[in-house]
């Protein structure tokens, strides 16, 4: 059984639940907590079920924090409409008003299902406007509600994708392949700053990614995942085309020249 099934089997298993089960157990209290919301909590509990409490997201109490503090670390966050939501994502709403950044949710919930049209979810803290006689309850939204904010993905077997998320103060094998493009990159003219010489993510490495970042319209985080790298080597392999091309007609003139 994979992670997102287990996930997915527990969560189903807790459909009718009110809150004090799970608010007893994040804030480790014999009172019930009464009149916390609890949507966030339950994600929490739901995790720490698989012991995935630090290793797929991190422990909160905050509709938000999941995809805010694990992002590009333990999972990766997409906003809504940017992917097809999937089995083990972890959906983030807002119902409307100002948000301090991009992560910022009023609630969350477990994603066990989609298709085409739909994505299907286990929430806590559902049903009721009081948070003390809500339960978790099976929802489903069209793809294209606007209440839909995004959704938080764990790195459950996405090796590959955890492994091209990089940021300031990494240390690895990785980090340094990924200096050698930028210094490829400096090399051919296409950034003008120089990565900075150490053998991690350094203060030059993270202007470097900036100046990428903003050079080619991506998100502007200085952390260097699959967009940020993919545009790079996209970048590299068109100059050294272009270079390839001037050197190969430079030569065919000067030959012309020369045997004329």
């Amino acid at each position: 059984m994979s992670v997102a099934s287990e996930l997915t089997k527990i969560a189903k298993a807790q459909v009718g639940n009110g809150g004090s089960k799970y608010r007893r157990w994040y804030y480790g209290t014999a009172s019930d907590c009464y009149g916390i919301e609890w949507c966030a909590v339950f994600i929490s509990w739901l995790f720490n079920q698989i012991g995935g409490i630090n290793k797929y997201i991190i422990k909160s109490d905050g509709a938000g924090s999941f995809a805010r503090y694990s992002d590009g670390k333990l999972g990766k966050w997409y906003k809504s409409g940017e992917v097809q939501p999937q089995e083990g994502d972890v959906i983030t709403f807002r119902w409307g008003g100002s948000y301090t950044d991009k992560y910022h949710s009023d609630h969350v919930g477990y994603v066990y299902a989609a298709d085409k049209n739909y994505v299907y979810t286990i929430e806590g803290n559902t049903g009721s406007g009081n948070s003390d006689t809500s339960s978790v309850m099976y929802r489903y939204y069209s793809l294209s509600n606007g209440v839909i904010n995004g959704y938080y993905r764990p790195f459950y077997s996405h090796k590959e994708e955890k492994s091209m998320n990089f940021e300031k103060g990494d240390n690895s094998d990785g980090v340094l392949a990924y200096k050698s493009l930028l210094i490829y990159a400096y090399a051919l003219g296409l950034i003008n700053q120089k990565v900075d010489d150490t053998n991690g993510f350094g203060e030059g490495t993270y202007k470097a990614t900036i100046e990428v970042q903003k050079k080619y319209n991506l998100e502007v985080d200085g952390i260097a995942g699959k967009n940020t790298i993919t545009a790079l080597r996209n970048a590299i392999r068109s100059e050294l085309k272009n270079v390839r091309n001037s050197v190969i007609t430079n030569t065919i003139d000067y030959l012309k020249k020369e045997l004329s």
